[in-house]
């Protein structure tokens, strides 16, 4: 479709290829009969992002000091008169309609976070509810996450991660329960990390999420997959970076309170901010709690077992609680699409086949 193509454009005009740096082109695939975006070289996979000056600054890095004078003239005063940084927010921002009140508190929830909203950092977004009740919400972008693990954890940041779209039909259920949906996964390592160790972080934009989008006019509904590569690398950022993750927890919750009635405003918190559930005694919930493995990735798990292993069901069940010391169904969302995808990406020389039968001789 136009949308399709429109996004692979995008894709290209601001990504490389993650292996070896050059540039990505828009080609058709003769196996697959599609058209796709990659590298010149088909065997290399993913895209890390073309860092600008203003990203590289955001994030640590040094810039010739007269692009640095020029972004700085960019950003919100941060010790200024609070009428003159409304006026910019709300010249920058026409269609969030902003008024005084509503300018005045996003504003300071920005300064509380370290985020420019003039850089693209973060996002005002107005919701009307009943009685005239407005609400603006705070949508940190990319950009925004991004910067916040740079600057918060400087000790373990070495880069943003490296993204590629999910294709497998059997893996986008196994994930999120819709074979039809777009589905990006995030990689990258932290300095912490052992050499050749990285972590992964899947996101996805629902069929349904499309069709309220596209109801709404938001530009999700124009651009999903951008939205699911964008929640791949947020979900990668919050699980790798705890210290950025708790900075958003009490604003999440005071969000979250300010909607109170507005079902919009609550249902974009919610799938913006839902990792930073807060407990009712005021701790968070751990990343590794959180749904149980659902009925298509156990099936999908126990069918790669079969295909890569050579595993039933009660050996897989043996497997799980050496592994995870628990059962197979008890499993969380996350364990099980790590699991799946180590054995997608599991060596053909290291699959487990059955030995071949011996033949019998022929009789007469």
């Amino acid at each position: 479709t136009q949308a399709d193509y429109d996004e692979m454009r995008r894709i290209v005009a601001e990504n490389l290829c993650a292996i070896c740096g050059a540039d990505l082109q828009i080609r058709t695939n003769p196996e697959k009969q599609t058209v796709e975006v990659g590298c010149v070289d088909r065997s290399h996979r993913g895209y890390i992002e073309k860092e600008t000056y203003t990203q590289a600054l955001r994030r640590g890095k040094a810039v010739p000091l007269y692009i640095e004078d020029k972004i700085t003239k960019r950003m919100l005063p941060v010790k200024a008169d609070l009428d003159r940084v409304i006026a910019l927010v709300a010249t920058r921002f026409p269609r969030a309609d902003l008024d005084h009140p509503s300018a005045a508190l996003f504003i300071l929830d920005c300064w509380r976070l370290d985020l420019d909203p003039l850089l693209g950092e973060v996002v005002p977004v107005t919701f009307k509810g009943k009685a005239g009740k407005k609400v603006v919400t705070p949508i940190i972008t990319e950009d925004g996450w991004l910067s916040m693990a740079a600057r918060g954890c400087p000790e373990k940041w070495i880069g943003a991660p490296r993204v590629e779209p999910v294709t497998d039909a059997d893996l986008k259920e196994a994930i999120c329960n819709d074979r039809e949906a777009w589905v990006w996964k995030a990689t990258g390592r932290t300095k912490d990390m052992v050499e050749g160790q990285e972590t992964f972080a899947y996101g996805w934009f629902k069929k349904k999420e499309e069709e309220k989008a596209l109801e709404w006019g938001t530009p999700a509904g124009e651009l999903p997959g951008n939205q699911a590569r964008v929640r791949a690398i947020k979900r990668w950022v919050r699980e790798n970076f705890p210290e950025a993750r708790h900075k958003m927890m009490e604003l999440t919750a005071e969000w979250m309170s300010r909607a109170e009635g507005v079902t919009e405003a609550e249902e974009v918190i919610d799938a913006e901010y839902r990792v930073l559930t807060v407990l009712e005694e005021g701790k968070e919930e751990k990343a590794d709690k959180g749904p149980l493995i659902t009925e298509s990735q156990e099936k999908f798990l126990l069918r790669l077992a079969k295909e890569r292993l050579n595993s039933d069901e009660a050996q897989m069940s043996l497997k799980c609680q050496d592994r995870y010391h628990k059962s197979l169904d008890k499993l969380t969302k996350k364990e099980a699409s790590e699991w799946i995808d180590e054995l997608r990406t599991l060596p053909q020389e290291k699959w487990e086949r059955p030995p071949a039968a011996a033949e019998k001789p022929l009789e007469f």
